[in-house]
């Protein structure tokens, strides 16, 4: 048997340009612990004066519970609410980013608009944590697109090549499914978290059920260099690892319905 082709990530491939990209939400995170103390008031006085485009500025708190036996044998539960940060979105409501004492999650909703923009922006939130948290490296950087497609009476084999199976001798196809797929990239420090699952008619926007498609790439090691130069290259990889994903596994159909 002749051995598998070796894999490598090839910037000269190039994939579609959608008119339409069916991403509901496209995500850039990253986990990273300050080092420097993050004080609630004064972290929101930088933010707002930092950031005035991002007038929503709300607080973010972890809720705590913890169960305890008392001296009669019964048990007693407390509840402990701990600030974690702060929410912001700006005023078209299509960026929201979170900013914590571990990170900052940046996220575009719908209507997507292109990458450069998208990171851009986001490198914005990154590069403030690192002036004020100062980071000693980064824990996980992952980027993550949820798709979701409108099935408007269709079988998703009309999105994608890969359909799950039916159950012989039962039904001719699943009403619904969920499918999870892990990946490691070999030669590279990345893994691909992939989901493909129908979600439910009344969690739409729409009345009828949609296609989600769920493609998250993240970092297996530490980030120790920090610097602008490599957090590009690493955003590069990871985008194209996340479109090779994608286009590889939709159809014609959804490529001309989306624009491409």
């Amino acid at each position: 048997m002749s051995p598998l082709p070796k894999f490598s990530i090839d910037f000269s491939e190039e994939f579609p340009t959608l008119d339409a990209a069916p991403s509901i939400e496209a995500v850039i995170h990253w986990q990273a612990k300050a080092s420097k103390p993050l004080e609630r008031q004064a972290l929101q006085d930088e933010l707002t004066q930092r950031l005035p485009d991002y007038p929503i500025c709300q607080p973010q708190q972890d809720i705590q519970i913890a169960a305890s036996g008392t001296s009669d044998g019964t048990s007693e539960v407390s509840h402990r609410t701990q600030w974690n940060g702060f929410r912001l979105q700006d005023e078209q409501g299509l960026h929201v980013a979170q900013f914590t004492p571990s990170g900052v999650i940046f996220s575009r909703l719908k209507p997507y608009e292109k990458w450069e923009a998208f990171k851009n922006e986001a490198i914005r939130f990154w590069e403030l944590f690192l002036e004020l948290a100062e980071p000693p490296t980064i824990k996980r950087l992952g980027v993550r697109y949820i798709n979701q497609i409108p099935l408007a009476g269709k079988r998703p084999s009309a999105y994608l090549n890969i359909e799950p199976c039916p159950l012989p001798g039962i039904a001719p196809s699943s009403e619904t499914f969920f499918y999870q797929d892990t990946y490691p990239v070999p030669d590279y420090p990345y893994r691909i978290n992939w989901v493909r699952t129908i979600q439910p008619q009344q969690q739409t926007l729409v009345d009828q059920k949609a296609l989600i498609v769920d493609i998250d790439v993240f970092t297996t090691t530490e980030l120790l260099e920090l610097n602008q130069e490599s957090l590009n290259q690493r955003l590069r990889e990871m985008r194209w690892l996340k479109n090779k994903v994608f286009f590889s596994s939709i159809t014609q159909t959804a490529l001309e319905q989306f624009g491409a």
